[in-house]
């Protein structure tokens, strides 16, 4: 991104419903070497299923859209620590509540015992946990220092002291955020490849297409975040069909039905995620890949207030 952002990796995951999926790069799913998974075996056993949703919910603090850790990065960026002057008023930015609830989804799904299938996001976690518990001792040693602007009598001594470990710690963080993220791909693509064959099995129309053009949504949003321009191209006419469908499943939803209003919010979103890479494809600025996670992310959100049998 050029505006304000560095570029995002990383989209909210849905915990329940369906696609739970981030902007990484990993495969879709196994299911491309043979047949899907049954839903059963993709999904794990109950405990497996409560540890990833803790998991998910914890993984979505931490890429908040204003409270998240990127976000709180890039805003301590801006006060441009290293330069400031203790004559002016510097705000330091954190939000130690989020990040706490965080790490307490995090432990909570570590404590649960999700056997092999919870290997990669058990190892991610292991290694997250004590970095997010780093930034969380920092953030509370310099909160109450710049709040109460302590700094006006040190000169910034103990603020531009404390920079190059905080920069650290919030790199380490990211790249933490990172792994886990994959691994939660990983598992989550996988589980719900299987959910989509189930639907087409029993002629569930409708629930098979909003989970399919939301897989599209996914993939295609992955490869555009990646500047993988080809495989972009490739996906897009995919991504076009499903939403074609999708949206005739919305007009064929009477006014009062379930989740008709869901629908049509999200094809209007990945309406929306089109365009803006019509926008990007002719020349537009990183701003446009920005929109097409903010469209993505807000299918989502429209997701998560759908529910689906299996």
């Amino acid at each position: 991104m050029t505006n304000r952002r560095s570029t995002p990796r990383l989209a909210a995951l849905l915990a329940t419903s369906v696609l739970a999926l981030s902007l990484s790069a990993c495969g879709a799913s196994d299911s491309k070497e043979g047949a899907p998974q049954s839903v059963a075996a993709a999904s794990g056993d109950e405990s497996t299923q409560a540890k990833f949703g803790h998991y998910t919910e914890g993984f979505n603090k931490l890429i908040d859209d204003n409270w998240g850790v990127r976000e709180k990065y890039e805003d301590y960026l801006e006060a441009d620590i290293p330069s400031a002057k203790a004559s002016g008023n510097v705000y330091f930015a954190e939000n130690i509540s989020n990040l706490e609830r965080a790490l307490t989804e995090l432990k909570e799904g570590r404590a649960l015992n999700g056997g092999r299938q919870a290997t990669e996001a058990d190892a991610a976690v292991d290694a997250l946990v004590p970095r997010i518990q780093v930034l969380l001792t920092q953030w509370k040693t310099l909160t109450p220092y710049y709040e109460s602007k302590a700094y006006r009598e040190d000169g910034l001594a103990q603020g531009k002291a404390a920079h190059p470990a905080l920069i650290s710690a919030y790199e380490e963080v990211m790249a933490g955020i990172g792994t886990l993220d994959m691994a939660l791909t990983k598992h989550l693509r996988a589980r719900d490849v299987a959910r989509l064959e189930a639907f087409r099995k029993s002629g569930n129309t409708a629930a098979f297409n909003v989970m399919n053009a939301m897989q599209q949504a996914d993939l295609f949003s992955s490869a555009v975040i990646d500047k993988n321009m080809a495989e972009s191209d490739r996906l897009l006419p995919l991504l076009v069909a499903a939403n074609a469908e999708l949206h005739k499943t919305e007009q064929a939803t009477p006014a009062d039905g379930d989740n008709k209003v869901e629908y049509d919010l999200i094809s209007g979103y990945i309406d929306r995620m089109i365009g803006d890479y019509r926008d990007l494809k002719q020349g537009g600025s990183d701003s446009d890949r920005e929109d097409i996670v903010d469209g993505y992310n807000n299918a989502v959100e429209q997701m998560n207030d759908i529910e689906f049998a299996a």
